[in-house]
């Protein structure tokens, strides 16, 4: 995923050379299909064994990397086709996420803020280390990075498997009834609903979703599109710079993360926390916009690493310690579509205001929204008042 964040966004824009608002553009068809098969993603995922299903999700990413290879090989890499590889991708995407986020739920709640930054510690180094290998861009070719990328969600697919095994000794299958076939159809709808109806019973999971879709939409947005843009534009650099400023984001999220995991005990006020790393990352963004210089600019991107890091780990801990294991996968799925549903809007949103007034004069538009948005979830939102306290779930 390191390498994919940054080579996608740069066969646009340092490939192609397309405009912000394609970039935009590209961005959101790649995070689009989250709206349409993140709940239907986390319903199947409810049904199956997490190992197996995650295995052949991780094979299927052979498909749209292996179609995107052989157009570079062909030289026939057209924007069109970028999008198309960017919906197939984000597609499988949909599925993988709800999965891969209810595996967390095997930990016990008293260290599940423990768990998720020791989850997000690994991610995170290893998307580090894909962001260095995408910077090699200028001595590896398009090719090689591309081949790298498939062995390694090839090895991802059979080290699933071999982690989280199917149980040997399996409860038999309820067979189907074929003279009902709308029963499974009204059977997801209901188990959509009993998703749903999580969030709409609890207040303060609620606010949380208001919150994420924010930072999908304003954080998210312009991290997607304004990180590579901040390299070409702002500072003329090139995908050794773009990955640099990657790298260190990352160390700044694993830098959050390794002093939450040293955490004994659950925050006390983690929905608190929350809204202030949101406020933090848009005034960052503010100083942004005034393009310092390179002494600050890295000090400023780790920083935000850092809220970013905290921001997310937060939110993950506190919606794991209050869904029952059962019912984990759908309130992944809801969590997820917020983000990422928030996130390809702001990202088509923020490629659109780059190019009508500006870089900078766009991130002081986000950065002021973000400034609003903060004042009103402190004054207003039962978010603020969120304890760390473990709730029982069975």
């Amino acid at each position: 995923m390191g390498l994919h964040k940054v080579l996608y966004p740069w066969l646009v824009v340092g490939v192609l050379n397309e405009s912000p608002s394609r970039l935009g553009l590209a961005t959101m068809a790649m995070m689009l299909p989250n709206l349409l098969f993140i709940l239907p993603g986390g319903v199947i995922s409810d049904r199956r064994h997490r190992g197996s299903w995650l295995s052949f999700l991780f094979l299927l990413y052979l498909l749209p990397l292996g179609i995107l290879l052989a157009s570079v090989l062909n030289g026939s890499l057209t924007f069109n086709l970028l999008l198309l590889f960017g919906v197939a991708f984000g597609t499988i995407l949909a599925f993988v996420q709800p999965a891969r986020e209810s595996l967390l739920g095997y930990a016990a709640p008293e260290i599940m803020h423990q768990a998720v930054a020791k989850v997000m510690m690994v991610q995170f180094i290893a998307q580090g280390v894909g962001f260095m290998i995408a910077g090699q861009l200028d001595n590896l070719s398009l090719e090689q990075l591309l081949g790298f990328q498939m062995l390694v969600f090839l090895a991802s697919s059979l080290l699933m498997k071999r982690c989280h095994p199917l149980p040997k000794v399996q409860q038999p299958e309820s067979t189907p009834i074929p003279q009902s076939s709308d029963k499974p159809t009204k059977q997801t709808w209901s188990e959509l609903r009993e998703g749903l109806q999580l969030f709409r019973d609890d207040k303060s999971l609620l606010h949380l979703l208001f919150i994420i879709f924010a930072t999908g939409f304003l954080a998210f947005g312009v991290y997607l599109v304004g990180m590579p843009l901040i390299a070409r534009e702002l500072y003329n650099g090139g995908a050794g710079l773009y990955s640099a400023l990657q790298v260190t984001f990352s160390i700044g999220i694993v830098s959050a993360n390794f002093a939450v995991m040293k955490q004994s005990s659950m925050f006390k006020r983690p929905g608190r926390l929350m809204v202030i790393s949101f406020l933090m990352r848009g005034s960052l963004v503010g100083i942004i916009a005034t393009v310092p210089s390179m002494w600050v600019l890295f000090p400023v991107v780790y920083i935000w690493g850092v809220f970013s890091g905290l921001s997310m780990t937060l939110g993950r801990t506190i919606l794991h310690n209050q869904v029952s294991h059962k019912l984990r996968s759908r309130a992944a799925s809801v969590y997820q579509l917020c983000l990422f549903g928030g996130a390809p809007l702001g990202a088509w949103v923020c490629g659109i205001t780059i190019e009508a007034v500006g870089l900078s004069a766009a991130f002081v538009a986000i950065a002021s929204t973000t400034l609003l948005v903060s004042i009103l979830t402190a004054w207003k939102s039962p978010l603020w008042q969120v304890v760390g306290k473990i709730k029982e779930v069975k």
